[in-house]
């Protein structure tokens, strides 16, 4: 159980960081890595990053009851899934992109817990 919340807290709290950054990146309303050369853009980012990894942490852990292959493989499609919504979406949906971001972060780690074992 230990080692399941440990990596479920190692898995969550780098793809939130790199999903938060990425986030950072479209935040001035275009894709452009310039924009975390802003000051304090990073550290806000990593500041709310890790809030999220925190709270979706036993969620992860919770979806990982299935195994850990099922992490392994689904897991970075859901990262390309969220990074496509960031990069695509959240310009479109405003002010409610971030709550839709994390909606559709804990709607695929449910989905993630009942797909069967991978073998």
């Amino acid at each position: 159980m230990l080692k399941r919340m440990l990596l479920a807290a190692a898995i969550s709290w780098i793809y939130s960081v790199t999903l938060g950054l990425l986030f950072a990146a479209c935040a001035s309303g275009r894709f452009s890595f310039s924009t975390l050369q802003l000051p304090a853009v990073i550290p806000v980012a990593l500041i709310w990053s890790t809030a999220v990894s925190i709270v979706i942490t036993p969620i992860a852990a919770w979806s990982m009851k299935t195994g850990v292959k099922n992490l392994y493989t689904y897991g970075p499609i859901l990262w390309l899934v969220l990074a496509v919504y960031i990069v695509m979406g959240i310009r479109k949906t405003g002010a409610s992109g971030p709550y839709v971001l994390l909606f559709l972060c804990i709607l695929g780690l449910v989905i993630l817990r009942f797909i069967p074992p991978v073998k």
